[in-house]
């Protein structure tokens, strides 16, 4: 099931606000997330977070993943989050997190609320299981050509497009700045296999 988070309504907005005037310090150990990563091997394996910012995750996981390699990281809570692994631990790793400023400025809001909303007697009132059902996606084809689409369901591999274009197995496409390939062909659109994070390697 894809997993997108929420966008704060202006009730939250307001909330938010007010609790980042007063200060922007994370309660380390009180949010309960967890979720699956993708590691560069290709395979997928659950994570607990044990403390997060909006610059780094410091998670326990069974497989620990090598120094320097990039994961891609979803939650329920959070969405899909990619970092680079810097520290890693008998129990778990570290990562800092990879995202533009404005991303970066949107998962700070998003942990004010999720660590504050109880003790202000709120609801969280997020979609029950959140997809990114009907959400607009722009997609790009290898030839250059561009249109909107409707997603599915999104996972860390991959998403399901609807679409009334035509498109060719196993071509390459973007999903705004996520790249993969065409996996399947669909009654109503198509399928797609998101490529694996590949890490950056000094040159030689």
């Amino acid at each position: 099931m894809a997993l997108k988070p929420e966008k704060l309504n202006k009730r939250k907005s307001r909330v938010v606000g007010r609790l980042a005037a007063e200060s922007r310090n994370f309660s380390r150990g009180n949010l309960n997330v967890s979720g699956r990563f993708l590691a560069e091997n290709g395979w997928e394996y659950p994570f607990a977070i044990t403390d997060i910012s909006p610059g780094g995750i410091l998670a326990q996981s069974d497989y620990i993943p090598k120094l320097g390699e990039q994961l891609v990281m979803i939650t329920a809570e959070l969405g899909r989050i990619q970092g680079k692994v810097i520290r890693c631990e008998n129990n778990g790793f570290a990562c800092i997190i990879q995202s533009t400023s404005r991303k970066r400025d949107q998962l700070a809001d998003r942990l004010t609320w999720l660590l504050n909303y109880k003790r202000l007697g709120l609801k969280d009132d997020r979609i029950a299981e959140r997809t990114a059902k009907n959400q607009e996606v722009y997609v790009t084809l290898d030839d250059g050509t561009r249109f909107i689409a409707a997603s599915l369901d999104m996972s860390i591999t991959g998403m399901l497009i609807q679409t009334k274009e035509t498109v060719r197995l196993a071509e390459k496409i973007s999903v705004g700045k996520l790249s993969g390939t065409v996996s399947r062909i669909t009654e109503t659109g198509f399928a797609i296999q998101f490529d694996i994070p590949i890490a950056t390697r000094p040159a030689a």
